[in-house]
């Protein structure tokens, strides 16, 4: 049989795989040759329609017009509608069977797997002659703790949360993990395609390496949330932790050289049936068993030798608890509420670890969710802190976000915006005796309209933070999922991933890539904002015993004449080189008169290093 595809759906079983081609048998027993390039790779599983997520994919068969299957994500409401591909919205039918749509790696295609043919895609069905579980599913354990003996295995819906895979090769170093301790670069959930929290983001660990990026932080389906490491068991008491997904995404990180910042959520533990039930993180009712959460879970990652995941070759020492809590859709209660969780949290780390890092998260509103006053969250926060916390500052870090940006909002403005945001958290800390604490970007991202303004962009907001003494930048999202079935909101961060659905690296991609490169073993806490006045930006850096400088303007009108002071003894000349690497204008050297460079800047970032003979700093 040619490949040309069917005209409707067919079932088939997998023979075998060579290549890029898969060889199928239908099952009216004729052989089929598909091409793996063109194909979707889709694994079904059926899930209970109270307790659909939205933005979820799904199917339900029989529910579309002419009583074809209807397809496409969930959409809010009592009850849930879908929004079909065609972008128009159809409600659930009453007592539907509904099918969760998964995106899985060819790595799931094993001989005698059973799939379902369409056009498009090859639909796993069940596997092939192993254990039972849908090709690609997760291997599942009774869960249990470290301390206890195994329980039998408790009845629950099938698991939809995707498996980390395994890294094709070990490129561990503990030397290059000791060394990058320090580095601020990284990525926010860059194992997951943006914006589909299921859709595994193959080799995710070399695109990293190649980067220069060296830290991550997973949210959604790869957070530390107490709810998908403990649930209910059904005598209502709980279940022991099972530790597998994380324990594979440890693996797979460390693999690749890469540092974990997990996010703890108090997501309380969930009924047995409903293991991908949206829980909302709140103050935890039972703080003893939130406690004791959070302390197994760093006792197992902090490599002391005791209760340590199997395996662990390198522990992680930063933890944060909670992501964006300022926002009710993360967070059940006020900033009152988080800032005992916090004490929690904060106790129980130090507890298992004394020497671990605590993030606490996001405070200070920037009013991305209709927040009317977004400084009183923050406010009840740190009163609350300043209240029970005795005096102790119970985390060494504040996360602040910063995502997006207005169209036609100048950059110089975004930049006040963000420098209020500090004051108000520097000032309402100190204003509860609180020192004040560095600064963490666990999620940021910035403009996308237009490809190289998003590549001058990454090199400008990493500068700026910087220069504004945050010590980690996460950028959010590493490769954008398929457009298909995206929202408004998830479309932005399809657009501000490095790479695009097509496996295109974007002139941002490179710009990150040289901006790690010239920033490379420099001395963090003394980066300096030299200049920040009338979209003119200079940020120093001290990299490799010399100052380094990265300057741009944002004023309008085209290039600006700038004068640009250069303090480092013997040195004689400057090189400026453009911060894109496929755009700009080639690299030169400027001498140094009278201590400084003389050179026209605009929006395009510059590098500026010194390219005479060099000494010590003044």
């Amino acid at each position: 049989m040619t490949e040309r595809a069917t005209q409707r759906p067919s079932m088939a079983r997998v023979e075998r795989i060579a290549g890029d081609r898969v060889h199928l048998i239908t099952s009216d027993g004729r052989a089929l040759t598909r091409t793996l390039g063109g194909l979707r790779l889709l694994r079904h599983s059926r899930a209970d329609p109270t307790a659909l997520n939205p933005g979820e994919r799904v199917v339900v068969p029989g529910g579309g017009a002419g009583r074809g299957p209807l397809r496409g994500r969930v959409v809010a409401g009592t009850p849930p509608r879908i929004e079909t591909l065609g972008g128009g919205t159809r409600p659930l039918p009453p007592g539907a069977l509904v099918l969760r749509e998964h995106e899985i790696g060819r790595d799931a295609l094993t001989p005698g797997t059973r799939v379902r043919l369409t056009p498009h895609a090859l639909i796993v069905v069940d596997s092939g002659p192993g254990d039972g579980r849908p090709a690609g599913a997760p291997a599942r354990r009774p869960l249990q703790t470290d301390a206890t003996p195994p329980r039998a295995p408790m009845h629950r819906a099938p698991a939809s949360l995707p498996m980390p895979e395994t890294a094709p090769e070990d490129h561990f170093d503990r030397a290059r993990m000791r060394a990058s301790l320090d580095s601020p670069f990284g990525f926010f959930d860059p194992n997951m395609l943006r914006f589909q929290h299921t859709s595994w983001n193959q080799g995710y660990g070399e695109t990293m390496r190649a980067l220069g990026a060296h830290w991550a932080s997973q949210g959604a389906t790869f957070a530390f949330s107490w709810n998908l490491v403990q649930r209910h068991a059904v005598d209502g008491g709980r279940e022991g932790y099972d530790w597998s997904r994380l324990d594979a995404l440890v693996r797979y990180s460390q693999a690749n050289n890469i540092h974990l910042v997990p996010i703890l959520t108090a997501s309380p533990p969930q009924p047995t049936g409903r293991r991908m039930a949206r829980a909302i993180s709140r103050k935890p009712d039972d703080t003893a068993a939130y406690g004791a959460f959070v302390r197994a879970a760093v006792e197992r990652y902090d490599g002391d030798g005791r209760a340590d995941m199997p395996g662990l070759r390198a522990p992680i020492r930063r933890w944060a608890v909670e992501n964006e809590p300022y926002a009710k859709r993360y967070w059940q209660g006020d900033g009152a509420d988080l800032a005992d969780t916090l004490l929690l949290a904060h106790r129980a780390i130090r507890a298992a670890d004394p020497d671990a890092e605590v993030i606490a998260g996001m405070v200070r509103g920037p009013g991305w969710h209709g927040d009317t006053d977004p400084r009183r969250f923050m406010d009840a926060f740190f009163d609350r802190l300043g209240a029970r916390a005795g005096g102790e500052r119970p985390y060494d870090y504040l996360d602040q976000h910063w995502i997006g940006t207005a169209p036609g909002v100048a950059l110089e403005r975004q930049y006040a915006e963000l420098r209020t945001w500090i004051d108000d958290l520097e000032r309402a800390a100190a204003r509860n005796g609180f020192a004040p604490a560095p600064l963490v970007a666990l999620e940021h991202a910035g403009r996308h309209e237009d490809e190289r303004d998003q590549a001058e962009d990454v090199v400008k907001r990493h500068a700026y933070l910087l220069g504004s003494g945050f010590r980690l930048i996460l950028w959010s999202g590493l490769r954008a999922a398929p457009e298909r079935g995206a929202g408004p909101d998830h479309d932005y961060f399809r657009q501000v991933a490095l790479i695009d659905a097509d496996g295109r690296r974007k002139p941002a991609y490179h710009a990150y890539r040289r901006m790690t490169e010239r920033l490379d073993d420099c001395d963090w806490p003394r980066t300096r904002l030299l200049h920040d006045q009338q979209g003119l930006v200079v940020v120093r850096f001290h990299c490799h015993g010399a100052p380094f400088l990265v300057a741009w303007s944002d004023r309008p009108g085209g290039s600006t004449a700038v004068r640009i002071p250069v303090e480092h003894a013997g040195t004689a000349r400057v090189r400026v080189e453009s911060a894109l690497p496929d755009s700009g204008p080639a690299p030169r050297t400027l001498p140094l008169v009278d201590g400084a460079i003389r050179l026209d800047l605009d929006t395009t970032p510059r590098y500026l290093s010194a390219d005479g003979p060099t000494g010590d700093p003044p």
